[in-house]
């Protein structure tokens, strides 16, 4: 009689590649900022605007994909989103320009905003559940920045232009902000730049074991 032995091999995979978060950050406050900036009248929606738009539409794919590989489910859904977003605004405003659609409505251009208001909205309330306070914090600023230009759309008011475009300011700094402060943060192995970091409470109470032992 032959015995026969079963070895169990574990293999561990250890991500490697760098994260995206900080890219994506700082794509979405590049957007914001020269949205924003346009919204006040500095300079028109024009080529140089929507080319940024358009080829950012590429970075925020990128970050999803990368956070797909790294099985990040909130990195792909957030900034695939974003991305998505990104290619379709500057499709209504390219096409007809080069005569392949008619110029979009005031209504379905604010519906558009408003829908992609909810969708961010939906993006901060899954951010509770995430460490990182700032995070949260941009998120929701961003989708108050989106419904305002909706609502400024479908009204025409040059009030609600000129708030959405400083609060668009605002969130463009903020994501800025997330995004250089997440890099440094990786540089240095260490909390250089504070992004408001929410320690759990079984955290709390395990590191102060540790250090009373």
């Amino acid at each position: 009689m032959i015995d026969e032995k079963v070895v169990e091999t574990r293999v561990r995979i250890v991500e490697t590649t760098a994260g995206p978060e900080a890219l994506g950050a700082l794509l979405l406050g590049w957007l914001a900022v020269l949205l924003s900036l346009s919204s006040l009248q500095i300079y028109p929606l024009g080529g140089m605007v929507l080319a940024m738009v358009f080829f950012s539409g590429f970075g925020f794919i990128l970050v999803a994909y990368m956070g797909w590989k790294r099985g990040e489910l909130f990195t792909l859904f957030a900034f695939g989103a974003i991305g998505v977003f990104a290619w379709a605004f500057s499709a209504l405003m390219m096409m007809p320009r080069v005569g392949l659609s008619d110029m979009p409505t005031a209504n379905e251009l604010g519906t558009f905003m408003l829908m992609f208001a909810i969708i961010v909205l939906s993006l901060g309330v899954i951010t509770l559940k995430h460490p990182c306070r700032l995070l949260t914090i941009t998120i929701f600023f961003a989708s108050v920045m989106f419904l305002l230009v909706g609502l400024q759309v479908l009204t025409g008011s040059e009030f609600l232009a000129t708030v959405s475009g400083w609060w668009g300011l605002l969130v463009g700094a903020m994501a800025i902000y997330l995004g250089c402060a997440i890099t440094l943060n990786t540089t240095f192995g260490k909390m250089v730049a504070p992004i408001m970091i929410k320690i759990p409470p079984e955290a709390r109470s395990e590191a102060e074991t540790s250090e009373a032992l």
